[in-house]
């Protein structure tokens, strides 16, 4: 048990004010909050890869990636990015580059 407390005080969580937005946006968009990518984009291991059409998606790897973006919100210092299917919430250092 230790080992998870440890774990878990290693990263920081996301602000309330950016918690209460995404509630809200799940309540009114009916989507589900993905939390899945917080830890990675804390790591530097996500990016906002954008395609030769624009088309936005959120990446992990070349396996691992979201539905395409609708709308990025910024709350303090974290994004909150609504895709077609679910909404994710990321820290704002996350970077965007072109993808293929």
């Amino acid at each position: 048990m230790s080992e998870i407390a440890q774990t878990d005080q290693a990263y920081i969580c996301p602000s309330h004010q950016c918690l209460q937005h995404a509630c809200k946006i799940s309540i009114t968009e009916d989507k589900p909050v993905m939390y899945d990518y917080w830890t990675a984009s804390l790591d530097d291991k996500v990016l906002i890869g954008v395609r030769e059409n624009n088309e936005k998606l959120l990446v992990k790897s070349e396996e691992e990636y979201t539905s395409p973006i609708i709308k990025i919100f910024k709350v303090e210092t974290e994004y909150i990015i609504v895709t077609e299917n679910s909404i994710y919430v990321t820290h704002e250092q996350v970077k965007t580059r072109r993808i293929s």
